[in-house]
């Protein structure tokens, strides 16, 4: 594996590690209120976004590294997670924890079959950035990273 994708690995993997420790600490406490406003989620809510937004960028940066644009230019962010929610108001924490970890797999194996040159390809994010795949990678984790923090501040988790 080229060194950068192994790095870029790294860096998703050890925030993975940052919200799956979070969640094990949270798992008795899913409908705990994280946020107050807008969406207003609890834990379990704020999985089951992690578990779409992880497939939703797999999706994407496997279409940028194919030239196609799956975003559409007037994409709403803000729109498209209230639906979200609304439409998986019935998907348990345990569901949400094992679409992260499906989606993640998937992951790896097609970063197994990247070449480093490929990191550079570009396409319209869902933030409507264009970014490259390297870009979706890095933001893929801090993402995690940050909704691991608002859950650990709101329900006082040392991890």
């Amino acid at each position: 594996m080229p060194e950068t994708i192994a790095q870029l690995r790294q860096n998703l993997e050890s925030a993975r590690a940052y919200l799956n420790t979070v969640l094990d600490a949270a798992a008795d406490h899913t409908d705990a209120q994280v946020y107050s406003d807008g969406l207003q989620w609890n834990v379990r809510q704020i999985a089951v976004h992690l578990s779409d937004a992880d497939r939703g960028h797999n999706s994407q940066i496997m279409a940028f590294n194919e030239a196609r644009d799956i975003i559409p230019e007037d994409f709403d962010i803000e729109r498209y997670n209230k639906r979200v929610t609304e439409k998986r108001a019935e998907t348990t924490f345990a569901e949400a924890r094992a679409a992260l970890s499906e989606s993640r797999a998937a992951l790896n194996v097609w970063l197994d079959t990247l070449d480093e040159a490929a990191l550079d390809k570009t396409g319209r994010h869902a933030s409507l950035r264009i970014l490259s795949i390297r870009e979706v990678l890095q933001w893929m984790a801090l993402h995690e990273r940050q909704h691991a923090d608002d859950i650990a501040s709101a329900l006082k988790i040392t991890a």
